[in-house]
C-alpha cells in the first residue's frame, strides 16, 4: 500500500522551480540510480532526476538499499525531499523514493522540447528539399519525408540523448541548420555540388529515429545500440533508391558516402573518411552544429546555476557563460 505524502511536502513543482529549503513530494523522471558506499561503510544512493525544464542530483542517506530495489533508471519516481545546495547547485535531500503512480502522467511534462514549432520546422525542410533540381534526388527526398511514419517521427525524435539538441524536436531543429548552413556554402564554393550537399544534409542523422528511443526518456533502442544510426539510414535508404526508377549507380554511391562519411573519422564512428567536396563540408557543418549545440546546453547549465563557466563533456572543456559586453552579476 502507497503511503501517505510526509506532511508539510510541497506541492508538485519542476527542476527549474526548486527553491533552497523547500519541501518536495512530485513527481520526476529517474535519470541516474547508483548505489554507493560512504567512508564509514553504510550505503548511499546517487540520483538525478529530471523533467522538461532540466535535471538536478540528488542524494538518498537512509534506506538507500530498498529504494534501489524499487525503482528504476528511466521510470517516473515519487520524491520525497529538502532542496538544499552542493557546490552552489541545488540538490534533494531524499528522505522517501518509490515508483510513482503512471495513470495521471503526461510524458510531455519530463521531456524537453525545442522553443521552435516543430510544423514550421518540418515546412521549412519541405521547402528546402523542394529546392533540389536532380530529379532522382528530389524522388528520393520525397520518397523519405513524405512517408507519413518517418515524417511523424522525425518530428518527434532528439538529435542526441544528451549531448547536443538532447530535447523534442532537436533532430528536426539540428537538420534545418545543417541543411540552411549547407546551402550557404553551396552557394560559395562553385565546385560543390549544390543538389548533392542539400541531400546529404537532409539525410545525414534519419537514422536516429530508429536508433533513440523518446517516448519517456531519451535513450538508446537495442536496435541502435547494436546497429547505429549510420548503417540504419544507409539500409533505408538505399531501398528507397532501389524503388526510384533509373536511380544512377555513381549518384547512389555519392549519396551513401556522405551518410557513412560525415562523422569525419573512424574513432569517431565514421565508416569512411569524406573523400568528395560533398562529403568534407557535410562533416564539417554537421560537426560545428552539434558543438553550438553542445555549447548552448553547457550556458543553459550555468545559467541555471549562476555560474560563470559550465563543464560540457562534448567540448570537453569549461564554457564561458558571459559574452564580452555582459556586467558580471
Amino acid at each position: 500500500m502507497r503511503q501517505p505524502a510526509l506532511p508539510g511536502a510541497a506541492a508538485k513543482r519542476y527542476v527549474a522551480e526548486l527553491a533552497l529549503g523547500e519541501r518536495v513530494d512530485t513527481t520526476f523522471l529517474l535519470r541516474r540510480c547508483d548505489l554507493r558506499t560512504r567512508q564509514s561503510g553504510e550505503p548511499y544512493l546517487a540520483l538525478q532526476f529530471s523533467d522538461k525544464s532540466g535535471t538536478v542530483s540528488a542524494r538518498m542517506w537512509d534506506g538507500a538499499e530498498a529504494a534501489a530495489r524499487a525503482v528504476n533508471e528511466g521510470e517516473y519516481v515519487r520524491v520525497v525531499g529538502v532542496v538544499e545546495t552542493w557546490q552552489s547547485r541545488p540538490q534533494i535531500k531524499v528522505d522517501r523514493l518509490e515508483p510513482a503512480e503512471t495513470d495521471s502522467i503526461d510524458p510531455a511534462d519530463f521531456l524537453p522540447a525545442s522553443e521552435r514549432d516543430v510544423g514550421e520546422m518540418y515546412d521549412e525542410l519541405l521547402g528546402v528539399i523542394s529546392s533540389v533540381h536532380n530529379e532522382h534526388l528530389q524522388a528520393l527526398l520525397r520518397a523519405t519525408f513524405g512517408d507519413p511514419e518517418v515524417a511523424a517521427l522525425f518530428r518527434r525524435a532528439p538529435g542526441g540523448v544528451m549531448l547536443h539538441h538532447a530535447y523534442v524536436g532537436g533532430l528536426l531543429e539540428h537538420t534545418l541548420s545543417v541543411v540552411t548552413l549547407a546551402t550557404h556554402l553551396a552557394d560559395h564554393y562553385d565546385s560543390v555540388d549544390r543538389d548533392l550537399l542539400v541531400t546529404g544534409a537532409c539525410l545525414h542523422d534519419l537514422g536516429k529515429i530508429w536508433e533513440l528511443a523518446y517516448d519517456q526518456a531519451f535513450e538508446y533502442t537495442e536496435e541502435g545500440r547494436l546497429v547505429g544510426h549510420l548503417l540504419l539510414e544507409s539500409n533505408w535508404l538505399a531501398r528507397r533508391m532501389d524503388d526510384i526508377e533509373d536511380f544512377p549507380l555513381p549518384l547512389r554511391h555519392h549519396v551513401l558516402h556522405l551518410l557513412a562519411s560525415h562523422h569525419g573519422l573512424h574513432e569517431h564512428g565514421a565508416v569512411v573518411q569524406p573523400v568528395t567536396r560533398e562529403a568534407l563540408v557535410l562533416h564539417y557543418i554537421d560537426d560545428l552544429d552539434s558543438k553550438m549545440g553542445a555549447m548552448e546546453i553547457a550556458i543553459a547549465e550555468a545559467k541555471a546555476t549562476g555560474a560563470n563557466t559550465a563543464y560540457s563533456r562534448s567540448l570537453n572543456r569549461r564554457v564561458l557563460r558571459r559574452r564580452w559586453n555582459e556586467v558580471k552579476e
